[in-house]
């Protein structure tokens, strides 16, 4: 049998670099191109080693284990015990994650009955080529597929520690909701800079007058102000924001009298916030349903530990 060992030492050149690049994205750790093209070298000489007296070092778990860190070290450094085990933890992980993929596909299509008569195809003159197909086609799938699950979770961890609850009261009436922290959201009363937040109408009910609900760039008219029950209409301020595409426009807010929010295990009390009533849905995955200003975390009164 012959084996092309410049064929499959480029091959697992290629592989090891994706598996690194693909650790560095995981944790978001940054690196040279020098130190990383010599960890994917340094992974891939394995192969070439396999062929030499040195081959026993690889042979053990133990020597496998202190390649790999070796290869570490080179595309990462070591700053510290516990960066350098998250490393090695990472590395490992994308390697069992993406090895596995490959057994799968490889176990799924295994039967050879479909290219037995292909000369072209022959296992004997080129390899077998469900190993080849499964490694050059399956890999990159792969790849791919791991990277968007690894930035899906990052998004939906971000989002997690970013949505918080929030009860609102007007008068007697107080609605709970998903409220999401938006450090964009800078809008604030230009009289009182007191902040303003965004409320889907879906929380109100019926509670909230129909003319307080922003409608796209349309403005409610004076006559549905005029008919407004007399405690809303003390409660309105016109709010000046910047439109997307750069034009200074209103949106008609009402003072809430208490605003609580729950994050870190504490309550926060916020007593001078303006509320934007929207139309639409905040959220298209509905994981939140209001729009929270950042500096309502900073003028909030801690009241009491949230439950």
């Amino acid at each position: 049998m012959v084996v092309y060992l410049d064929a499959v030492w480029v091959l697992n050149l290629l592989i090891d670099a994706c598996l690194l690049k693909l650790t560095a994205l995981m944790l978001k750790r940054e690196t040279t191109w020098l130190r990383f093209w010599l960890g994917a070298l340094t992974a891939s000489a394995i192969i070439l080693l396999l062929f030499t007296p040195a081959a026993f070092i690889v042979d053990d778990p133990l020597g496998k284990f202190a390649y790999s860190v070796l290869i570490i070290l080179i595309v990462f450094g070591f700053r510290r015990p516990s960066v350098f085990l998250q490393n090695i933890a990472a590395f490992y992980f994308v390697a069992f994650a993406i090895g596995g993929g490959l057994f799968a596909i490889h176990y799924f299509f295994q039967d050879a009955s479909f290219y037995a008569g292909s000369r072209f195809l022959n296992t004997m003159t080129y390899g077998d080529p469900i190993s080849w197909i499964t490694v050059c086609l399956g890999f990159p799938v792969l790849w791919f597929f791991s990277k968007k699950r690894i930035d899906q979770t990052a998004i939906r961890k971000w989002n997690h520690t970013t949505i918080t609850h929030v009860t609102i009261q007007f008068f007697d009436h107080c609605f709970n909701s998903k409220a999401m922290i938006d450090s964009g959201n800078k809008l604030t009363d230009p009289i009182t800079h007191a902040p303003v937040m965004f409320l889907e109408k879906c929380i109100c009910g019926d509670v909230v007058p129909d003319a307080l609900f922003q409608k796209g760039d349309v403005l409610p008219s004076v006559q549905d102000l005029d008919h407004l029950p007399e405690e809303w209409r003390n409660r309105l301020a016109w709010i000046p924001y910047r439109g997307v595409d750069g034009s200074n426009q209103l949106a008609l807010a009402a003072r809430a009298d208490q605003v609580l929010i729950q994050i870190h295990g504490k309550q926060l009390a916020c007593t001078k916030v303006f509320v934007i009533f929207v139309s639409h849905s905040l959220s298209s995955a509905g994981d939140f349903n209001c729009i929270l200003n950042p500096d309502l975390l900073l003028q909030g009164k801690e009241i009491k530990s949230a439950s």
